[in-house]
């Protein structure tokens, strides 16, 4: 079991009441004197009431905890003779600190503190004030009735279920040598058998470079489990031992400890050695924040490029170069980390999955390619792997390729790096959806904003707004935190006509700028930037030169692919600031025909709805519109543009007016001037227009 909170912890404890019910029991007042109960059922009337979660316990439940071979009857009239009692040992607190109602009673959270509680509540980032201890919980109250023998071995396997379940958290998620070396120790104290806590005082003595300790470990490891009938070790723990280089030791087999530490571990072992890592998407223990005030470094989702599966030798080279030009993609866009990858390949599919995340891997991307037959096209198939859930898939795509294998087939691998990109991102943010915003590191926080703003919800702005603040306030040098940020404000400016707006736009532009220095190769910032300047009238040539920049190094970069997202992108700005509708609609369909959009590209729909609007493509515009309305009702700027194709249509007078009505709802105060001053990039001849339609639907003037 475990003791109470620390000494400090118990001295500053400023509750009236301060219950100890781990060892010898204890009650207390803020001065130290005794309340403590002289009777064993009032002593567990008030354990019971301790141990309920400050919820309140129905009388019928303590009478059949404490008198459970008694007649109901006898048994309450007992009850409200213990109730009288216990308040009268608690009486020189002056303050009721139980709530006694007619059918139930409660400990006043407020007023009380209790050992047990504060452990049953403990969490990673606590954890440093639990202390190890031989003493049990409410061991003096064994045999007061038999039921309330069951209800507290009950209460046992709870409080020494969770911190087992802390401990194992604790560590897979500490950095700390020490404190990893420490929680496992724990841990065994509460499951002998746990591997997870062998495996880590194995993996921390190799860390350490003590290989004689680490084979040790293993001997006691495979003595103790060995043991066990039946068992057999996980994936994991069966690549550590065979890293380690110890034979027979699978079936518990004994050998003299000098005989096996004498060989240092393999080269094909490394992978079995490394840490735990910390989770990117959650905020540092205070215990490690404090103990490692100068290595506190950003953490980074972490990636593993498997070696391409192709049993075509003349392809396999083609697969090294998709797999080479992946990592350098990822590499550049300064989120991830991108481990070596080992030699792996006899290992079945789940042990090299345990193999990857033991290395520290929270995703592997797969890479195979299939030869066509005589004169048919190759294909190449990409997936992307969780590591953290034994390979589960996440996103995947394929597409088709000479079997000559061209460079321009090679350079195409950007789009789908993007569409992989978001996705990892999205998973993330979804892994960590029940865990509060305080739990969350800058990057977690970031990618929680970014799956809110996904929702096309104008109603989340301003939770998104401070997600985002906080982020960048604890990570100023993260280029996807500033790129989300400056996607945010762009957003939000499409679907904000309030004051708020220029002030908006101005904190956009120094997000994309800084996302701009920090991301230097990745050239959607440099298009997003372009859009930014294409809104102020005083910087156009500066948009201009901008992209055109972003143009030539993606075609640098990118060689003759032309419809690559980036690529795309860029030259839909530049015809927008040449007033080049035609071209520039034909891009945009081409955009939305790429079926490996990424989340990224799929937040400005509603701007590829301008454009399609300012082409005269009304019809397009009402299919977009009316799938937007449908799944996402709450997004201002896209019932603008649905609005405004329905009125121009003009065969859809009864839905025109179903929108407009709906959109004013969400904006009372919108005006045709304010939505106008967002067609910047339009002709005047089409801004004329555009108000004109908007007053004919029923938006006012202003």
């Amino acid at each position: 079991m475990m003791d109470s909170l620390s000494r400090q912890v118990r001295e500053t404890d400023p509750t009236l009441l301060r219950l100890k019910l781990i060892g010898q029991m204890e009650a207390k007042t803020l001065m130290g004197d005794s309340v403590l109960p002289v009777g064993g059922k009032t002593r567990a009337l008030l354990a019971i009431l301790a141990l309920s979660d400050r919820k309140p316990v129905l009388r019928s439940r303590l009478a059949e905890l404490l008198w459970s071979q008694r007649p109901e009857d006898m048994a309450r009239a007992s009850l409200r003779q213990e109730i009288h009692r216990l308040l009268d040992a608690l009486s020189p607190l002056g303050v009721d600190v139980i709530d006694v109602q007619r059918h139930s009673l409660a400990l006043k959270p407020a007023l009380t503190s209790v050992d047990a509680e504060r452990l049953l509540t403990a969490s990673l980032r606590t954890i440093d004030s639990v202390v190890w201890s031989d003493e049990t919980l409410l061991g003096e109250l064994i045999g007061v009735d038999p039921a309330l023998d069951e209800w507290i071995t009950q209460q046992r396997e709870r409080l020494t279920g969770h911190l087992q379940q802390l401990y194992e958290s604790a560590v897979r998620e500490f950095t700390d040598p020490d404190q990893v070396a420490e929680m496992a120790e724990r841990l065994l104290k509460f499951d002998n058998f746990s591997e997870v806590a062998w495996r880590t005082r194995i993996q921390t003595a190799l860390h350490r470079g003590d290989h004689v300790r680490a084979a040790a470990l293993v001997e006691q490891m495979t003595s103790v489990l060995g043991n066990v009938e039946g068992h057999t070790f996980a994936p994991a723990t069966q690549v550590l031992i065979n890293g380690i280089g110890i034979e027979g030791v699978s079936g518990g087999l004994s050998r003299d400890v000098s005989q096996t530490a004498s060989p240092p571990p393999s080269s094909d072992a490394s992978f079995s050695v490394s840490m735990p890592r910390p989770d990117p998407m959650l905020a540092l223990p205070l215990h490690y924040m404090t103990r490692n005030p100068s290595g506190i470094q950003s953490r980074k989702i972490s990636l593993i490029f498997q070696a391409p599966v192709c049993f075509d030798e003349k392809l396999l080279q083609y697969g090294q170069l998709f797999r080479d030009k992946l990592e350098l993609m990822f590499v550049s866009m300064g989120t991830f980390d991108i481990v070596a990858a080992p030699d792996i390949s006899l290992l079945d599919s789940v042990s090299a999955m345990m193999a990857y995340q033991a290395l520290g891997a929270d995703y592997v991307i797969s890479t195979s390619l299939r030869s066509g037959e005589s004169g048919t096209e190759s294909r190449l198939i990409l997936r992307v792997l969780d590591a953290r859930r034994n390979g589960v898939i996440i996103w995947g795509t394929h597409y088709d390729f000479p079997s000559s294998g061209s460079d321009q087939t090679r350079n195409s691998m950007l789009t789908p790096a993007q569409a992989m990109q978001w996705s990892i991102f999205v998973a993330e943010a979804r892994r960590i959806a029940g865990r509060p915003d305080t739990e969350l590191s800058p990057l977690g926080m970031a990618l929680r904003a970014f799956t809110l703003l996904l929702k096309y919800d104008s109603s989340f702005f301003k939770r998104i707004d401070f997600l985002l603040n906080d982020a960048e306030g604890f990570e100023k040098d993260d280029g996807a935190i500033a790129l989300i940020d400056a996607m945010y404000c762009y957003i939000r400016f499409q679907n904000e006509w309030s004051a708020e707006a220029d002030a908006l736009f101005a904190r956009g532009l120094r997000s994309v700028r800084a996302a701009a220095s920090l991301l230097p190769d990745t050239h959607a910032v440099e298009v997003l930037l372009a859009a930014y300047l294409m809104y102020d009238s005083a910087s156009r040539s500066t948009a201009v030169s901008v992209v055109r920049d972003a143009i030539e190094k993606i075609s640098r970069n990118e060689g003759n692919q032309k419809d690559s997202p980036d690529s795309l992108m860029a030259h839909i700005i530049l015809e927008l600031l040449q007033g080049e509708t035609k071209s520039v609609v034909r891009n945009v369909k081409i955009l939305l025909q790429n079926g490996c959009r990424s989340q990224f590209l799929e937040l400005l729909r509603p701007a590829f709805m301008m454009i399609l609007l300012l082409g005269e493509e009304y019809h397009e515009v009402i299919s977009m519109g009316r799938l937007m309305s449908g799944l996402y009702p709450s997004c201002p700027s896209a019932l603008v543009y649905y609005l405004v194709a329905l009125t121009e249509a003009g065969a859809f007078p009864d839905e025109a007016q179903q929108v407009c009505r709906h959109l004013l709802r969400l904006v009372p105060d919108l005006t045709v001037s304010r939505i106008v001053s967002r067609f910047v990039f339009a002709k005047p001849v089409q801004q004329a227009r555009l108000a004109e339609v908007l007053s004919k639907a029923g938006v006012t003037a202003g």
